[in-house]
């Protein structure tokens, strides 16, 4: 099953492996360059459907390269990479004719969205295309249905909302799929033919969280040589979602309160209003309760946020569903040359292990089984040894989840040779969490 041909460049070596390895997972046909040079002599070669394209590249630059795209080929579609501080620089790019941007550090379900919706877009304009490669893309990315009473409760939930205008907060531990669940209702909703955009409030810095919502009028503040189109303008016709909404401090809550009831924001530096047709989800893994208790969240905030609350219970509540998504990841591995099972004894342990790291955690290690098995079925020992090792301890040893969480982000930090970069993209959490969580654990001292 090929969804697409992907052209990945960028210079940087870990973004081209993660792109192909994750893209190749969903049945991408994957292929990489570390500069424009390689671009372009690759484009003469080879009939791509997209090309993620990193902005700063050495000797011919991301937008140099995207116009000399555009004049060997008209139908290849350009997502263009980029870094905060280049946003204005990606918005040109869609004025020389690329599809989209995403900002580094990106979230890949947010770029295989885009790149599902320039595929789409390319089907649209030419009906030549198969059809049959949207059809096994909509298969492949059709939410695991968990059959656990608690997640059908969900599921209900999230259908009835889904038709309507209402602001949805979505409330769960890291992992539990708050994110899939919100793209999930997106393309319920009225709304599923807008822009689904991703704002990681956990990344947003206090000085340019208000411009990188809002945007900005050029001179607004030191370094603003060129006006700048926010996210929340980007989103319109679409969905806002923001996850991690408790991260935004008390001064620019009280902005976006008002922006939640008026769906009105100024840019940073204008006095002019402007207005969008958003949807609104958001997402948080605090108690919002003990957070407005505690002063980190408005109350007028949460009394608006929390119109309708959708909490997703984390895996440990609901072992029911462990297999379903372990089998539901086992079969969307197009790369397998074989059918990959798992043996009972190995269910057993998956079935006992609490997963700190929820479906996160579940789909790293699935898919890291299912590549490195030789019999064709995961057995215990495919397993990884904190897994083992606990299935295997006296039921009279007590450890509560934070010991096994402390387990996990110990383990996948010496599978990354201590880089946190890449362990908390395997984790599923933002650089500054994982920080946090190291400090709390003390796991270097």
């Amino acid at each position: 099953m090929n969804l697409g041909n992907i052209l990945a460049v960028d210079d940087e070596q870990n973004i081209r492996r993660l792109i192909r390895n994750e893209f190749s997972l969903e049945g991408y046909d994957v292929t990489t360059a570390k500069n424009g040079e390689e671009c372009l002599a690759l484009i003469q070669q080879k009939q791509f459907d997209v090309i993620l394209l990193d902005i700063k590249l050495p000797k011919l630059n991301g937008l140099e390269v995207l116009r000399k795209i555009k004049e060997i080929s008209g139908t290849v579609e350009v997502i263009m990479i980029t870094g905060y501080g280049d946003i204005q620089t990606a918005v040109n790019s869609l004025k020389l004719g690329a599809w989209d941007y995403v900002t580094k550090p990106f979230k890949l379900d947010e770029l295989l969205s885009i790149v599902h919706k320039a595929i789409s877009g390319k089907k649209q304009k030419n009906p030549s295309l198969s059809e049959s490669d949207g059809d096994n893309y909509s298969k492949s990315k059709k939410f695991v249905i968990c059959p656990s009473s608690a997640m059908q409760a969900v599921y209900q939930i999230a259908h009835r909302v889904a038709k309507a205008d209402h602001t949805i907060m979505l409330n769960g531990e890291t992992g539990v799929g708050k994110d899939v669940l919100a793209y999930q209702i997106h393309q319920q909703s009225l709304c599923s033919k807008g822009p689904f955009v991703v704002v990681d409030c956990g990344l947003l810095s206090h000085n340019l969280a208000e411009s990188e919502l809002y945007g900005h009028r050029k001179g607004a503040f030191s370094g603003a040589t060129e006006a700048k189109i926010g996210l929340v303008e980007k989103s319109h016709t679409g969905t806002l979602f923001l996850d991690e909404i408790g991260n935004i401090d008390l001064e620019l809550q009280k902005k976006f309160l008002r922006f939640l009831e008026t769906r009105r924001f100024r840019r940073v530096g204008e006095t002019r209003e402007q207005c969008v047709d958003t949807r609104i989800i958001l997402a948080t893994n605090l108690d919002i309760k003990k957070a407005v208790q505690e002063g980190t969240l408005r109350s007028d905030l949460f009394y608006r946020i929390t119109e309708f609350i959708i909490t997703i219970p984390p895996l440990r509540e609901r072992s029911e569903d462990i297999l379903a998504m372990a089998n539901y990841f086992l079969e969307n591995l197009p790369h397998i040359g074989t059918p990959v099972g798992i043996s009972k004894e190995a269910q057993a342990v998956l079935t006992s292990y609490p997963w700190p790291g929820n479906i996160r955690e579940i789909k790293a290690v699935i898919r890291k089984c299912a590549l490195f098995t030789d019999s064709g079925i995961i057995q215990p020992d495919d397993l990884p040894a904190h897994m083992k090792a606990r299935h295997c301890e006296s039921p009279h040893k007590s450890r509560n989840l934070e010991d096994i969480e402390k387990e996990y982000i110990i383990s996948v930090l010496a599978e990354t040779e201590g880089n946190q970069t890449r362990a908390s993209e395997i984790l599923g959490i933002n650089r500054k969490t994982l920080y946090k969580k190291i400090h709390r654990y003390k796991i270097f001292s």
